[in-house]
């Protein structure tokens, strides 16, 4: 069904040849894509490039493939505007969870807030009834993103905690605030997200970076990322001010393996601020944490 309305979005656009950018968990379902759309008569690409969500758009390369139209599955759009070479239709694949028996009992708090991603937003009604059962009040806050959390902050004052409806930790870890769980609907367990060790490496980096003399300021090409050139350069004039060395790096894949010989003391980054979640060999801080490692 999903597919058919998929069809009928771009048909109203009028497009003939389009690009489509697929999250990993629909690839399989590339050939029936394919295969619709040429019933159609439209020409589809498929990018199957890694996505990092609607901050991170294959437009570019649709523009290059002579492509009149991107079609972006799985995000709706990002909260923040930004040009893009060609037109972008962002189409959320949505996810149906068949709930059973879940155990609530590790949510020892009565007022529950509850997030999750678009694929699942219908999901939340069902939960809260679930929870309300339990005998505990349920606020429905809505959809959360890696690096947007606005839907939490608004329902904070009124919750004692969260529960995050979905699979993975990479959402709910981001959210601050409260006490988090986890619902993963996986396997329909939950439980609470430790977000202790996060604070912990953010203020260990910190620390670390407070003795580094070259500074490497990094920014992505990815385009709802992207926090331009000139905030870099802010930046890379406030630590000369401070008298540190620093220089700017553009690049597309913000990760360790692609900074292999730089020769810097530690990384500040000016995109996703779930980056320095991964490992890198040195340390590495949000734009954000800048005026911090001169207070250590």
């Amino acid at each position: 069904m999903q597919i058919e309305q998929l069809v009928a979005e771009i048909k109203k656009s009028g497009a003939k040849k389009v690009m489509v950018q697929l999250p990993m968990g629909l690839r399989t379902r590339t050939a029936e894509m394919a295969g619709a759309l040429e019933k159609e008569n439209i020409s589809a690409i498929f990018s199957l490039n890694p996505c990092y969500g609607a901050c991170d758009t294959a437009d570019e390369e649709a523009k290059q493939a002579g492509c009149e139209l991107l079609i972006h599955v799985g995000h709706s759009k990002f909260y923040r505007n930004f040009d893009t070479a060609v037109p972008v239709i962002y189409f959320p694949w949505t996810s149906e969870i068949a709930f059973g028996s879940i155990d609530f009992s590790p949510m020892k708090e009565k007022r529950i807030g509850l997030l999750t991603t678009i694929q699942h937003l219908s999901a939340l009604s069902g939960v809260k009834e679930m929870l309300e059962k339990e005998g505990k009040e349920a606020v429905i806050g809505g959809q959360v993103l890696g690096c947007w959390f606005a839907n939490a902050d608004k329902i904070a004052d009124r919750v004692d905690a969260f529960l995050y409806v979905g699979s993975g930790r990479f959402h709910p870890l981001g959210i601050g605030n409260r006490k988090i769980y986890a619902l993963d609907i996986e396997t329909m367990k939950v439980e609470e997200v430790d977000t202790m060790h996060l604070e912990k490496r953010r203020y260990a980096n910190i620390y670390n970076a407070k003795d580094a003399k070259t500074f490497a300021i990094l920014v992505t090409t990815k385009k709802g990322q992207n926090n331009l050139l000139g905030a870099a350069e802010t930046v890379r004039e406030r630590l000369e001010q401070a008298g540190k060395r620093a220089f700017v790096v553009v690049m597309n894949e913000i990760n360790d393996a692609a900074l292999t010989g730089i020769k810097a003391d530690a990384f500040i980054n000016t995109a996703c601020p779930r980056i320095v979640e991964d490992s890198f060999s040195k340390p590495i801080i949000n734009v954000e944490d800048v005026e911090k490692i001169f207070e250590c």
